[in-house]
């Protein structure tokens, strides 16, 4: 009888183990009392970044169409304001390498950006796009130019994939470089805009590990003419390095870019640069500069901002779209209207200087909700894409 009562509680303890092995290897199975599913899905317990990759993927393109339905203006509202500020929580992970949602973020609004400098038809003015870091192209009718183009991340991992450059390079007719600064100049995309047979112009002893730059500047302010578009050049300082800054009269409409200038000693010279150049748009760092001196000295009717969320930056050291924004409202008292963009987007301008076709809606009411149109597309108040 012994024997038969040890056999019962062994076979008893195994089959208590099991069920319990069950439970727990297999909780989505598990029924309650009222005969639902338990579902684990969504449950990350002791996997922090398994939860983090997750919350990355299901943040970055409500972002992103945030950022569609409220694109770059001087005056912002609130929820492209929150939308910046959001972005920049994410863009500022200690971690985002590991976080492929950011890669697939910065793809897409760059190759929809090149889909528009495809499909977009310009008669007048010049279309500004942002690109990484410092990176821009202006497109207008006649010649597209790309600036200070780099990929950012590492050689094995970039944050700007190569087959975007490759596109990209096809829809330009040249590139100019302001600095030797990684930020700002990129030997493998120097080489293949020379490779495809365009223009590459940097300050001398830019990149000089490759041959076929056009050095410019370097014995003073220069004039060069790159086809329906005036370049000229003006020589300043970044740090002991040359930089270039690049004023772009497109046929009347004139775009300047300041590079990495960082030198006070250029300060006094800036000052005078309004009483020769009329520049009705300024891409400018926020960081690491005077802003306040050089809008005042090149007095521009509208300044964008560059340099922010380089990513291979420290986390402290990663100028975010908020601190931007705080810079420039310190210096209200210029009265220089100002624009924050984030990667891909673009901003026209026209011939009256403050026209932005990409932000341009009309409302509408359906089943007596209101609701905005844009771009063939219909977003909530809020900015949620609905279709």
């Amino acid at each position: 009888m012994k024997k038969i009562f040890t056999r019962l509680h062994n076979l008893l303890r195994i089959s208590l183990v099991g069920m319990l092995t069950t439970v727990i290897i297999q909780p989505s199975s598990a029924q309650s009392s009222s005969g639902s599913a338990f579902d684990n899905s969504y449950i990350f317990w002791g996997s922090p970044a398994a939860y983090l990759n997750y919350q990355a993927k299901i943040a970055y393109p409500l972002i992103d169409q945030m950022l569609q339905a409220n694109p770059p203006a001087t005056e912002i509202n609130p929820q492209r304001h929150l939308a910046l500020t959001t972005l920049d929580l994410f863009l500022h992970d200690a971690e985002y390498q590991k976080r492929e949602a950011f890669y697939s973020f910065i793809d897409s609004r760059l190759y929809r950006a090149i889909c528009s400098l495809d499909e977009e038809k310009m008669s007048s003015g010049v279309e500004i796009y942002k690109f990484y870091n410092c990176g821009f192209v202006l497109k207008s009718a006649k010649t597209t130019i790309a600036i200070d183009i780099v990929q950012g991340g590492t050689s094995y991992k970039p944050c700007v994939h190569d087959s975007i450059i490759y596109e990209l390079v096809n829809h330009c007719d040249a590139l100019l470089i302001t600095n030797n600064e990684a930020g700002h100049a990129n030997k493998k995309v120097a080489s293949i805009f020379i490779n495809s047979g365009k223009k590459v112009y940097a300050p001398e002893g830019v990149l000089t590990n490759i041959d076929g730059i056009n050095y410019v500047g370097e014995d003073g302010e220069q004039t060069v003419e790159l086809g329906g578009m005036t370049l000229h050049v003006l020589p300043v300082q970044n740090g002991k390095k040359t930089n270039n800054i690049y004023i772009m009269d497109f046929s009347g409409s004139i775009v300047a870019h300041t590079g990495g200038q960082t030198g006070n000693d250029d300060l006094a010279w800036i000052d005078q640069v309004h009483n020769k150049y009329k520049i009705d748009v300024l891409l400018t760092k926020s960081q690491n500069t005077d802003l306040e001196s050089i809008l005042a000295g090149i007095k521009p009717g509208m300044a964008i901002t560059m340099g922010e969320n380089e990513m291979v930056s420290a986390v402290d050291k990663r100028e975010s779209y908020w601190t931007t924004q705080k810079r420039l409202q310190d210096l209200d008292k210029l009265s220089i209207p100002n624009i924050v963009m984030v990667w891909g987007e673009r901003f026209h301008l026209g011939d009256n200087n403050s026209s932005n076709s990409s932000a341009k809606a009309e409302k509408k009411i359906i089943d007596g909700v209101l609701y905005i149109m844009r771009n063939g597309n219909t977003y909530t108040t809020s900015g949620m894409k609905v279709n």
